[in-house]
């Protein structure tokens, strides 16, 4: 108990002589590395197109176990972002942020920062709390500092036994057979993430596409109505089926 207690005694102090030996400008930086994820969190996508760089060099990167997603040049983030807001009904529900950590290397005109970002949702057990390492670059336009590059690594997807974490690994291995047209391994690794997440919608909203692209109607449309059945705002599954039923 005492070592605990030492390591929190140490811990807090490291915080507050770092947070007092901050310069102007790094302050500035890490407000800015905060409104842009506030603001996205928000869907104030005015607010937020206003702190990225807008030319064809910035680059946005996302990586968990079993996903990443690279894009590059403004046009390319600024639609995948915008598609990403549209998908919510309202704010973000994570309404928990701490960004602590900072690494932050900085010259005149350009600066890089490392720091751990974390989100929770008290209250809501269907949404587990997040941990993530987070990359930026940015740099200095009319005077103020806007990002060049934003990278995220979700670190807890690679360690966490969490439900929603194996599921969406074991969902993003079956979309990388998908991606090669190997419908039987797809199929197979889709259909293990049903019997681990029987009540998950997305499970057989996945599974359902495989047997569509392989060929095979009457168990897509199935998958698909169990997916509608336990997601009924699931829309992209009540088109596919009005298709399926519909040719």
């Amino acid at each position: 108990m005492k070592n605990a207690i030492f390591l929190i005694v140490t811990l807090l102090c490291f915080s507050v002589q770092f947070a007092s030996s901050q310069t102007p400008e790094e302050k500035k930086l890490i407000d800015v590395i905060r409104l842009e994820t506030e603001s996205f969190r928000k869907g104030d996508t005015t607010t937020w197109k206003t702190l990225f760089v807008h030319d064809d060099k910035l680059s946005l990167g996302y990586t968990m176990n079993g996903y990443t997603i690279n894009l590059m040049g403004w046009e390319s983030i600024l639609k995948d972002m915008a598609l990403r807001i549209s998908y919510r009904t309202g704010p973000s529900k994570y309404t928990i942020l701490k960004q602590h950590n900072y690494n932050i290397r900085l010259s005149d005109q350009m600066a890089s920062m490392i720091y751990d970002q974390e989100v929770a949702a008290p209250a809501k057990d269907s949404l587990p709390s997040g941990f993530t390492r987070e990359f930026r670059t940015l740099v200095k336009e009319d005077g103020k500092w806007k990002i060049t590059s934003l990278q995220t690594l979700d670190t807890l997807s690679f360690t966490s036994t969490k439900p929603v974490y194996v599921e969406n690994v074991l969902n993003a291995m079956g979309y990388s057979f998908v991606n090669e047209k190997k419908w039987d391994q797809a199929i197979a690794i889709f259909k293990f993430n049903v019997s681990m997440f029987p009540k998950a919608w997305n499970t057989y909203d996945s599974l359902g596409e495989a047997y569509a692209k392989s060929g095979n109607k009457a168990l897509a449309i199935e998958n698909y109505n169990k997916s509608v059945e336990l997601n009924p705002k699931n829309d992209n599954g009540i088109k596919v089926l009005k298709e399926l039923k519909n040719p």
